[in-house]
């Protein structure tokens, strides 16, 4: 097996969630299941970049973040076969004023690009990612990182792990306001089709209107 690994920046996928769900007009409701996202992306689609094969998927998110829960299916990793060769990775923390910011965000009423750039205002998340490509790297046990982000801050491991003969394949979601620098130094860049992207959301059906006795009767 060849060693392909796959680092999803978690920030930046909850983002691009979040702003996907609204762009195919499903609800604010709809949940994100990364089962069917891994299938994607691990699957024969890329086969001629993987082979099919590769040693894990790993999701890195801020131990605090409240949009997993309202956002993301993660998996039951007690139920037997429901997960194979995934890791979700609670790294970092949030900088001291969070709290604070976000309480004045809500009493403001202020837009989600202003609170996504607050979302982002964490410590560790990248270097955790950074750190374990290069330390896979250094002892030569990756060919090719499949990286899921859009930050700039990015674009300097990417040239490093060139360097040091590895590939680096960056993947989204969605192709809206990528970063141009970051994909010019990647050796492939991929986004997921509509259709397949809404195969992703689960849409929890409303409640049945409950009738009245008398209705029933009548």
């Amino acid at each position: 097996m060849e060693n392909n690994y796959f680092f999803v920046d978690g920030s930046a996928l909850l983002a691009d969630v979040r702003k996907a769900r609204a762009a195919v007009g499903l609800p604010a409701t709809a949940t994100f299941d990364i089962l069917a996202f891994v299938r994607y992306f691990a699957g024969m689609r890329f086969h001629e970049f993987h082979g099919g094969a590769y040693k894990r998927f790993v999701f890195y998110f801020v131990h605090d973040d409240e949009r997993l829960r309202s956002t993301i299916i993660i998996p039951d990793f007690t139920r037997p076969g429901e997960v194979s060769d995934i890791r979700i990775e609670y790294c970092g923390k949030r900088i001291k004023q969070y709290e604070q910011a976000k309480e004045w965000l809500d009493q403001n009423n202020a837009p989600d690009f202003v609170r996504e750039c607050l979302y982002r205002s964490e410590k560790a998340v990248d270097t955790r990612i950074c750190c374990d490509a290069l330390q896979l790297a250094a002892v030569n046990r990756l060919d090719r990182l499949f990286l899921y982000t859009n930050d700039y801050d990015f674009v300097p491991v990417c040239q490093t792990l060139r360097q040091m003969g590895a590939n680096v394949n960056l993947f989204r979601i969605r192709s809206e306001s990528v970063n141009t620098a970051l994909v010019a130094e990647c050796d492939a860049f991929h986004v997921m089709g509509e259709s397949d992207l809404r195969a992703c959301f689960h849409v929890q059906e409303p409640l049945p209107t409950p009738v009245a006795p008398e209705e029933v009767a009548g």
